[in-house]
């Protein structure tokens, strides 16, 4: 068990690392909802072909 002034340093130091990412990368997401195929393909995350695990057959 960490002592709480330690606990309290490593959640500061969490959100403050997630501040800076957030405002360095503000274009960087990779949520699906987030990313056409176009902006993907520019980032260089396209796919020839859809894994099969997420393949859909209706």
């Amino acid at each position: 068990m960490l002592p709480i002034w330690e606990r309290l340093w490593f959640l500061d130091r969490i959100n403050k690392e997630i501040k800076r990412a957030n405002e360095s990368n503000q274009g960087a997401s990779r949520a699906a909802h987030a990313n056409s195929p176009d902006a993907r393909s520019l980032m260089g995350r396209q796919r020839a072909q859809v894994p099969s695990r997420l393949r859909r057959f209706t």
